[in-house]
């Protein structure tokens, strides 16, 4: 069966009258009726719509039937509504009715949980996948889909829990080499990052993997891998994944599309396999949008492995939506370090039980100024929890950030560090600020330039709007402006134009570049000059160029100046004698 939202909460017979939302009085002798659905019963039934053109009303009314369940039948009398039924009096709480249609539920307000059927309110989860579903009727359909999907018959579609033979002891999981990688060579070995662009850094790391199977997951884990698509681990992966199973804490970098959420992903869904009631793993990242992705992703992982849920902590979506969704056992937290710290200080999260922390996109988190925030969450966790800074580049802030967090960490870094992603083609163009919009549109024009979907950034909000409006009108394109004044729906929804550049897709990335960002442009030059790109002269003979190239420069003599070695120790030693005797 499945069963409300607010029935998964574990409860003592005294917290039985706080469940308001889910629970309604009866009147004076009516007696105490609850409506569920057992799967034993629906079978015949899914099996003879399927046969006969799908007919879900008939498998709707029959498995809607009221029927009452002794003490001992009752799967979640015990939890939900306390071990002693027999104490309830007349005047007690009843669960209210399962919706039998979709078209009986409302729609899902923004940040609620959603159907995977009909996008209706997901009120119920459906016990076979754990998928959010809003009606009986939604959930024969949804087995029906599962069943055509994959091939499988109804009997398999039981809950993992109910056939552990299928999954490793979950509690008995440690990665250990597998005989083929131990089998290899070093210099194979060797061979084998020099080629991949794998670098690592750090004491007794273990070898990377090359295929998934050499990591001994669960079958229902293998299954879901190639289900979503994970047919050979990325070089990331390779590496990342191995690291991360052992506990090791991690900084690591890597473009943009190589794979980097899965390879955090797993290591997190093991660690989330242990029995706990209180949240075992938490995923800070920047924005909503890239929790959104995370969370969707990460679901897709887990579908059929046992009390796995998730819960997406974040700003722009009503609150209390997210706190109903922590009280469900929820295993992995998935957050914006704002939000997360909102609920924090409201007790209404418990962070003791955090075994392992992913920090996603950390150079972004430290643009945006969330270092603070990210410390101060991680503080409400527990000391000896494994640690994950995941990023595109590595700057100086996160190298300082991952000293500070890290206990002895693995740094693995595919490609050189802090170059452009390969895949995207460089061009930088120098145009005056009145030329920018006609260049743009020459771009657009342009047959061997203009592959959509095409991304444009500007400074400003309002620039956002009035340029996406002027290219729709003059070009015709269809377009759109994304930025934090939409809504979280508009933004969701724009982001399935998808992005340039990731998963060894080529891209193009063009910077109209001027004297107005005059401050980026020895950071401009030291990383794309590299990639062979070919920059503007007005660029490399611009003065403002030469005088940051200049001061870095001196930097980094004074830097190693302060460095104390053999040949300098006397000098300072004199130094500092000399300026004890002036005092």
């Amino acid at each position: 069966m499945f069963v409300p939202r607010s029935l998964k909460v574990k409860r003592n017979a005294d917290d039985d009258l706080s469940c308001t939302a889910k629970i309604k009085k009866l009147s004076s002798g009516e007696p105490s009726l609850v409506e569920a659905t057992d799967l034993r019963d629906v079978k015949p039934t899914i099996k003879d719509a399927s046969a006969s053109g799908c007919n879900l009303y008939k498998a709707v009314q029959e498995c809607t039937e009221l029927q009452t369940f002794p003490d001992s039948d009752f799967p979640f009398a015990d939890e939900s509504l306390g071990s002693d039924n027999q104490n309830v009096d007349e005047d007690s709480s009843s669960v209210e009715p399962i919706k039998s249609f979709s078209k009986s539920q409302r729609w899902a307000e923004p940040g609620e949980p959603i159907c995977v059927v009909c996008g209706r309110y997901g009120e119920y989860i459906c016990d076979k996948t754990d998928e959010d579903v809003c009606s009986l009727e939604c959930k024969a359909k949804h087995l029906l889909q599962a069943q055509e999907k994959e091939g499988l018959n109804s009997d398999s579609l039981v809950k993992v829990e109910s056939k552990p033979e299928t999954l490793l002891p979950v509690t008995l999981y440690t990665y250990k080499e597998h005989s083929f990688i131990l089998s290899l060579q070093d210099d194979q070995i060797k061979n084998l990052k020099l080629q991949l662009g794998i670098v690592v850094q750090g004491k007794g790391v273990t070898r990377p993997i090359i295929e998934f199977e050499h990591c001994g997951f669960p079958e229902t884990l293998n299954y879901n891998l190639k289900n979503s698509g994970y047919e050979v681990p990325t070089p990331i992966q390779m590496q990342m994944i191995p690291v991360g199973l052992l506990g090791r804490d991690i900084v690591a970098s890597a473009d943009t599309g190589s794979g980097k959420t899965a390879a955090f992903l797993l290591p997190v869904i093991i660690k989330a396999l242990e029995e706990t009631k209180t949240p075992s793993a938490l995923i800070l990242t920047p924005t909503r949008e890239l929790a959104i992705q995370i969370e969707r992703q990460a679901k897709e992982l887990m579908i059929g492995l046992p009390n796995m849920r998730t819960v997406l902590l974040v700003g722009g979506l009503p609150l209390p939506p997210q706190l109903h969704r922590l009280k469900q056992t929820v295993k992995v937290i998935i957050a914006t370090p704002g939000r997360l710290l909102d609920i924090l200080k409201q007790s209404a999260v418990q962070l003791h039980d955090i075994k392992i922390v992913v920090v996603d996109e950390a150079d972004t988190m430290l643009k945006m100024g969330f270092q603070q925030q990210v410390l101060d969450i991680l503080e409400n966790t527990s000391s000896d929890r494994q640690t994950i800074l995941v990023s595109a580049t590595i700057p100086a802030g996160i190298e300082q950030l991952a000293n500070q967090l890290l206990q002895n960490p693995v740094r693995i870094t595919i490609g050189e560090k802090n170059l452009p992603c390969s895949n995207v083609r460089q061009i930088i163009l120098w145009v005056e600020e009145p030329s920018k919009k006609k260049k743009l549109f020459e771009i657009l024009h342009d047959k061997k330039l203009f592959k959509p979907p095409v991304l444009v950034f500007v400074d400003c909000k309002l620039g956002a709007d009035l340029l996406s409006d002027a290219v729709h009108k003059i070009t015709g394109l269809q377009c759109i402006s994304m930025h934090s004044d939409k809504s979280q729906s508009e933004r969701t929804n724009i982001l399935q134009v998808g992005r340039a550049g990731r998963l060894g897709h080529s891209g193009t990335a063009i910077t109209f570049i001027n004297n107005n960002s005059k401050k980026l442009f020895w950071d401009v030059v030291k990383r794309v000059k590299p990639t062979g790109t070919i920059l503007p002269p007005q660029l490399l003979n611009s003065p403002y160029l030469h005088d940051q190239k200049r001061k870095e420069q001196q930097k980094v003599k004074q830097s190693q100046n302060s460095l104390v070695t053999g040949d300098n120790l006397m000098d300072i030693i004199r130094k500092h004698d000399k300026s004890n005797s002036q005092k």
